[in-house]
Formats: C-alpha cells, structure tokens, sequence
C-alpha cells in the first residue's frame, strides 16, 4: 500500500513537472513588432540648449505659499514662448493658475483628444553636493547636469520640441493633442493638473488617453532581465499619512511609569512594522506575465506558472524594501516627537505614518487596519488631510497601450514594453474622470543609480537620451493622433 501511494505521488509530481516545463516553453515573448519610424529631423544642438535654458530657471515648488517665486515662473512662461515659435502661432495657449495648456486642433473634431502631461516645477537642490550646480545646465562629460533634467523639465521641453519638429516638417493630427504642463505637481498639482481637469470637465471633453511621467526605460532593476525595459505605469498606489498620538501623565524622570507617552508610541510602531500588510501580485502580475518570457530559464519557468508559484514568489518580493512597495501597502513612519528635557518625562509623544496603498485597498480600508493592529487605547489615531485612494487601473491590452508600445520600440528596438505600478504620485491622477485610458511613461533610460538622483544629487540626462526622447514623443503623436492613429475614438 506504501509502495502504491509513493508510486502515485511520484507520478503526479512528473505530471505536474511535465506541465510547469511545458507552460514555460509556451511562455513566449508579448512584444510588439514595430514598423520603421518615419525621419525626425531635430535640431540636436538647439534642441539641447533650450532644456538647458529651462533649467536654469529655478522653479522650486515650496510648500509654504509664501515663499513662491510666481516671477520664475513666469520667466520661464517667456523662455517657452520665444524658444518655440511654430508651437505659439500654430497651438492655441491658455494660462490656468500658472500652469499651460496648448491645444493643437486636429483636422477631425469627432476623435477624441490625446493629452499628453509634464510639469514645470522641480525639488529644492542643495548646490553644495552636487558635481555641477543644479540650475547651471551645464553640458558636461556627454550629460546635461541640473533639476529638472529628469524630473520633469525633460518632458515639457521636449514634448514641446517633438511638436515644434513635426510642425516644420508639415504633420497636421487628425485627432486633438493638449499638452498640459502643470506648474505645481510636486506639491500635489491642485492648482495645475487637477485645474486643467477640471477645466477640460466643464467644456465637455472626454480624452482618448493621456501620457504623462511615471516609468522609465529601465536597466538592471528587473530581476532576470538582461534587456531594458519600458516601465509603462498603468495604475499609481495611493497615500495617506496618520498621526499617532499618546497621552500618559508626565512628570520626574527618576520615576517613570511602566508606561510612558514615548514607550506607547514606539511600541505601536513596532506592531505596524512587524504586522506589514499581506502582499499581492494584484497589482504587479502584468509585468511579470510580460517580462516572464524575457527572462532567463529559472526566473521564465516561476513566471509561466504564477497559479503555483505566486506565493512564493509574492515572499521573495516582500524580502526586499525595492520590491516589497510593489505588491504590498507600505508603511513608514517619518516623524517621531516628544519631550523637552533629559529629566522630565513628556506628557504627550506623536508620530507621522506615511501609508502607500495598494490598488485593490482604499484610505479607509488601510486606516482601518492600522488601527487594528494598533489596538491600544492609549493611541489616539487620527487621518491627516484626506489622503488619496490608489487610482484606477488602465488596460494594458487596448489599443493606446499598444500604440505607446509601438513608439517605444521604433525608437529603443532592444526595449521590452511592459506595464508597472508607479509607487509614487503624479499629475496624471487628476485626469481619471476624463478618460480609462492613462499612461505614466517618462523616454529616457535609467540605470538603478540614476534612480537615485531622483530628486536627488546631480540629476542629470544623457545627451542622447534626451534626443531620444524627443523622438518617442513625436511617435506617440505620430502613432496615436496621425492618420490611422492607434486609438479608438471614445463615445
């Protein structure tokens, strides 16, 4: 009988076996095949001086009101209007609260619009770190150094020079195109983006897709990819952040309680940090199942069999801090407070926690659990603000994802296209009431140590990368509001 069941069991581990290795050969490549791009004649070296001119106008968004310069703004309001001049006569402008919104009239009103999105401000820099100042727009070693090079002047001075290109060579769009380029995203766009929305609501606009920054083309960061890949976001985590308040009564130091304000607070710290949320392919599987077919064999046989692999692969994921915010709602205290005197023991401690949300789970659902795994009296818990539930998620099998994929790929032919989840916030949120359909997709190629110069030391773009940019912007115009453009008009 022994005998009987080990015989069973063995041949059901060579069945399955046979199907996870017959799985992972079927497992073949998603990418499309792109047609040659039509000739871009761009004006490489003027190209490169006006995203240098830009950045050297500091338009540091600042949280505090008062310490906005409207004046830089406003300067580089100037600099945009004199350095594209086909753009100014042939685009209708408009000024919103300091944003731009640029409309280019295609030749059939009944398709609906394409919105492509950037912004204008940029990070405070500290000048002392880096290697060239961060508002010199300095040309240097086959780079072009300062703020806003790669967040997010870059797409605003080069959808710009994709249009003013394509004007000079006589395209007209059959659909509509807006550029919108918000001048406050990086304080949250109310008065930008989400004006510009709210203004496109009003006249009755429903958009056909919308472009803005998110992913990148990215080189050494997914696991068991050789290939760069285009890291096309399709949905955005949401945010709330919390505050976590004890009160005990203080008093001498020489006789604390069995607990004090600062020891409740960090304990309930120390819950959420052991007690993380559970982590979920939900959100990340249509990378995997995209990527899966480029990988290398152990990586392509645990990707072609998500429907047995996935929790394991979800642990491997939640190991690491880079991976981890992909699959699961991350939880980070960034502010801790309490106490005045080494010898007095504080009445009152509070901490600030920081929740991204997962798509799948909302601000409530995710304050909810906090306070459950909480559970102390002794904490009072309060939301700060209003927080933002994740967005929705876009298709990343219709037709403007596959237009996107295809201008990627006519200019970065080695790029695998695949969508992702953009672990941070962008404009591109204020703009869901108006379309299904938004892409977070920023053309230039990132290794995993540019990623740090994120709104970090010495943000700076390759000279060519930047040209390359500029090409895939005018493919996507070309691909998605050309003839025969790749979107299907929206009712």
């Amino acid at each position: 009988m022994i005998r009987r069941g080990l015989m069973l069991l063995a041949g059901a581990v060579l069945v399955l076996a046979a199907v996870v290795l017959v799985r992972a050969g079927r497992f073949v490549s998603r990418q499309v095949a792109p047609p040659s791009p039509a000739p871009l004649a761009i004006d490489s070296a003027g190209a490169i001086e006006r995203l240098a001119q830009a950045i050297r106008i500091p338009t540091v968004s600042e949280d505090d009101p008062g310490r906005q310069n409207a004046g830089r703004l406003l300067s580089l309001h100037t600099l945009l209007d004199g350095a594209f001049l086909r753009v100014h006569a042939g685009l209708r402008r408009e000024v919103i609260n300091g944003s731009l919104l640029y409309t280019w009239v295609g030749s059939d009103t009944t398709l609906a619009p394409l919105l492509l999105a950037a912004h204008m401000d940029v990070v405070p820099a500290d000048s002392s770190k880096w290697s060239h100042p961060p508002f010199s727009g300095a040309v240097a070693e086959g780079c072009l150094w300062g703020r806003g090079s790669l967040d997010d002047k870059v797409g605003v001075v080069g959808l710009l020079e994709a249009t003013e290109t394509l004007l000079g060579q006589g395209f007209r769009p059959d659909r509509t195109v807006y550029l919108a380029f918000g001048h406050d995203e990086e304080i949250g766009g109310q008065q930008g983006a989400a004006a510009i929305a709210a203004l496109l609501g009003r006249r009755g606009i429903h958009l056909a897709a919308v472009v803005d920054e998110g992913g990148a083309i990215v080189t050494g960061v997914v696991p068991g990819v050789a290939a760069p890949v285009a890291t096309v976001g399709i949905a955005e985590k949401g945010s709330v952040s919390l505050a976590l308040e004890a009160e005990v009564p203080g008093g001498h130091s020489s006789m604390p309680p069995a607990r004090t304000a600062i020891g409740v607070l960090s304990r309930a710290i120390e819950r959420l940090e052991r007690d993380q949320f559970p982590g979920s392919l939900r959100a990340s599987r249509g990378l995997f199942e995209t990527v899966g077919p480029e990988m290398t064999w152990p990586y392509r046989v645990l990707f072609a069999n998500l429907w047995l692999f996935e929790p394991l692969v979800v642990r491997q994921l939640t190991a690491a801090p880079a991976t981890a915010a992909a699959v699961r709602t991350t939880i980070a205290p960034t502010i801790i407070e309490g106490g005045t005197k080494d010898n007095v023991l504080p009445g009152r401690a509070r901490a600030v926690v920081n929740l991204r949300i997962l798509p799948g789970e909302t601000v409530a659902s995710a304050v909810e659990r906090v306070r459950r795994v909480v559970s102390d009296p002794a904490i009072a818990l309060s939301v700060i603000g209003e927080g933002n539930d994740p967005s929705p998620v876009s298709p990343a099998n219709g037709p403007s994802f596959r237009a996107l994929a295809v201008a990627i790929r006519q200019v970065h032919r080695d790029a695998v296209v695949a969508p992702y989840l953009v672990l941070g916030a962008t404009d591109a949120r204020h703009y869901a009431s108006l379309t299904s359909a938004i892409y977070r997709f920023l053309p230039v190629r990132l290794t995993s140590g540019d990623l740090k110069r994120l709104h970090g030391v010495d943000e700076r773009i390759w000279v060519a990368d930047y040209l390359d940019a500029v090409r895939v912007y005018a493919q996507i115009i070309r691909n998605v509001a050309g003839p025969h453009g790749g979107v299907d008009p929206v009712p």
